[in-house]
């Protein structure tokens, strides 16, 4: 038993032995080590990604584990020295220079601030190498390819000014919003705000947009994801074809507004409700004058058409069915490539998807213009009535307006001069026919 005890007690101490010395191993490798001159890079966590050849890292922040003197690359420009003193937040549009200049000014922040500017970073070369070239997307207008466009214009010029990608145009308008401003007490990334922001799509039947300042184009965009803002606007639309703002509406857009800057450290200046409701009348009242659907109906002078023989007659013109089914629309391209409606024709009350067009028949097909909806330049007036004057020669029938009365020149002359002065009142307010603050108060 003696020799038993000896030999549990001698196990005992030699494992103690074994434990005191890997601890003092652990303390040993973990004591900071004073930097060498021979030293590349400072004992500071290495950034995650590899810096162009012929490149180096720019000079440390004052607040920043001071740097090695290292000779200047010869690419650098005197003219342009690296940000020292002030901070660059990583974006998805940085060079990943300057993107290891934001990484070295993080160190004075705290460790998670450190670490999500990495993460920015990493997203940012994984782009330029190929790995990746989608961005993430947006609040209410749809896919944002702009991040990934600026990472190819880097590629291609690498030169100061082709860094800064063009921000995306901005929805919010004066003319038919409530703007709340908010303002950030540090900045804050597109990131952390898009997914705080479900509650503001809608108040009620108002569409609610929300955008941040780009502070290198100076300019208001739809928050994207990696880019940094300081400043924020949130709005409401005032009037659309629901009708205007009401009380409930702005009190669950302000209660949205409050739950977002709480959440961002921000503070709001909000707008008085009464004088609000007021502006979303007054903006209701100038829409309820403009607001005019002109219809140019074609009528069978013989039998009734049926439905499937419209349809045809539709299909071969290039008009498109709409998803509900219920009309056909002409889009005609604008300016910019994109298509948008002209106007639009219907056969009575047929759903072209859910009727049987064999049976379903009638007389009447009715082109409908939506004025405000549409640009004056396209002339849409003056395409209705041609396209209207086509089909009642090919189909047999004649041209009639609203109250049925042949559509005679001088009945064309008099609706064209009723709707130039249409167009000049919207344009006179700043909302042009087609525009894009037209389409938005012309919405449902």
């Amino acid at each position: 038993m003696d020799l038993q005890t000896a030999l549990i007690v001698a196990g005992l101490v030699l494992l103690l032995l074994v434990v005191v010395y890997n601890q003092w191993q652990i303390r040993k490798a973990r004591r900071p080590r004073a930097l060498q001159p021979d030293d590349d890079v400072a004992p500071m966590r290495e950034p995650t990604f590899d810096l162009p050849p012929g490149a180096d890292y720019p000079a440390a922040s004052a607040k920043a584990p001071s740097m090695p003197d290292r000779p200047a690359p010869a690419a650098a420009k005197e003219s342009e020295p690296a940000p020292a003193a002030q901070r660059r937040e990583p974006t998805l549009s940085a060079s990943p220079l300057d993107a290891a200049a934001a990484i070295g000014a993080a160190a004075s922040t705290d460790a998670d601030q450190a670490l999500a500017d990495e993460v920015a970073v990493a997203a940012n070369v994984a782009a330029t190498n190929g790995e990746g070239t989608e961005a993430t997307a947006t609040a209410d207008r749809g896919d944002e390819a702009e991040p990934a466009a600026t990472v190819q214009q880097h590629l291609q010029d690498t030169a100061p000014e082709a860094l800064e990608g063009q921000p995306l145009p901005a929805v919010i308008d004066p003319l038919v919003d409530c703007i709340v401003p908010l303002h950030l007490e540090r900045k804050a990334s597109g990131d952390r705000i898009l997914p705080l922001t479900g509650r503001l799509r809608r108040a009620g039947t108002k569409q609610v947009h929300i955008e941040g300042l780009h502070a290198e184009a100076n300019a208001w965009e739809v928050v994207t994801a990696g880019h940094q803002y300081e400043d924020l606007q949130v709005a409401v639309q005032l009037a659309n074809r629901s009708g205007p703002l009401n009380a409930l509406e702005f009190s669950e857009f302000v209660n949205a507004v409050q739950g977002l800057a709480e959440a961002l450290d921000g503070a709001t200046d909000l707008p008085d409700m009464s004088e609000s409701v007021a502006n979303g009348r007054e903006l209701d009242s100038f829409a309820a004058s403009c607001d005019v659907q002109l219809g140019v109906n074609v009528i069978s002078d013989g039998a009734p058409w049926s439905a499937a023989y419209v349809q045809t007659v539709a299909t071969q013109d290039g008009l498109v069915l709409s998803r509900d089914g219920t009309r056909f629309t002409r889009y005609l391209a604008g300016a910019d490539g994109v298509q948008r409606a002209l106007f639009t024709l219907q056969f009575g009350d047929t759903n072209f998807l859910r009727d049987d067009l064999t049976v379903k028949a009638g007389r009447q097909i009715t082109l409908l213009l939506d004025v405000p909806q549409v640009a004056r330049a396209s002339k849409p007036f003056k395409t209705v009535c041609e396209y209207g004057h086509s089909l009642a020669q090919r189909m047999g029938a004649r041209l009639v307006d609203d109250n049925m009365r042949p559509l005679s020149e001088a009945s064309f002359i008099a609706i064209f001069g009723q709707l130039e002065v249409l167009y000049d009142k919207l344009e006179a307010r700043g909302m042009p026919a087609g525009s894009p603050v037209a389409l938005r108060l012309f919405s449902n």
